[in-house]
């Protein structure tokens, strides 16, 4: 199974070293966040942490993590990417984790559609889709990628309405699990299904059993465990 390993660190040192130790094992990729504490000013300097993070991997594809509501970090990608191109010899693609469309679109476009882009926003699969995406990373893919499935097979046969039904059960789902706390939520979910990932880190809290029952209750409301498969 081809694995890409995050080596996004708010210190270029460590992404280095996380880069290299990536290689050492055999990963198939790396992906790197934008630091969040100094942040780039600008799109150059942005460029120039990804090179160093890059090149200390220079065998594996590297794929620039854009969430900037995580980092903080709201440099264009599609600008990352064409200022990149010719600086980050292994530079592949991003994981787009962002409402903005126009800047993705812009991303599926550069170069003859040169990059490879992931759409992260569970919430927004449809529209990215129509967008030009051909992938996609989230956190509700754990335990619904039967949905998601359905969702891609509809939008390419063309059958929209069927493509929306899909994606509004997604929306729910994930209401459902932010009414929770997102994150511990999710790790709950899996253990429901027969997963048992662990709780969460602190800060983050594990829901408590009442909550974890009252969780249950709401996505059996929505069919939640009929659909999933």
């Amino acid at each position: 199974m081809p694995v890409v390993v995050h080596v996004g660190s708010t210190c270029l040192a460590d992404c280095r070293a996380l880069a290299a130790h990536a290689q050492e094992i055999g990963a198939a990729a790396i992906a790197c966040v934008g630091p969040g504490f100094f942040k780039p000013a600008t799109t150059a300097d942005l460029v120039a942490f990804c090179r160093e993070v890059a090149a200390a991997a220079p065998g594996l594809p590297f794929y620039y993590y854009h969430i900037p509501s995580r980092t903080g970090v709201q440099v264009a990608v599609a600008d990352l990417l064409q200022q990149g191109v010719d600086k980050i010899p292994t530079l592949a693609g991003a994981k787009y984790s962002h409402p903005d469309l126009m800047d993705y679109l812009r991303c599926t476009r550069l170069l003859n559609g040169r990059f490879d882009l992931l759409f992260g926003l569970d919430e927004m699969l449809l529209p990215a889709l129509a967008v030009g995406a051909r992938g996609a990373v989230g956190t509700t893919y754990n335990f619904a990628a039967p949905l998601y499935y359905r969702l891609i097979a509809a939008f390419e046969r063309g059958d929209l309405e069927t493509a929306r039904q899909e994606q509004h059960r997604a929306t729910e789902l994930i209401v459902c699990l932010a009414r929770h706390d997102f994150l511990p939520a999710s790790k709950a979910l899996m253990k429901m299904i027969g997963l048992d990932c662990g709780p969460v880190r602190l800060p983050l809290r594990p829901l408590s059993a009442e909550a974890t029952l009252k969780l249950h209750d709401e996505l059996a409301t929505i069919r939640f465990f009929d659909w999933r498969e």
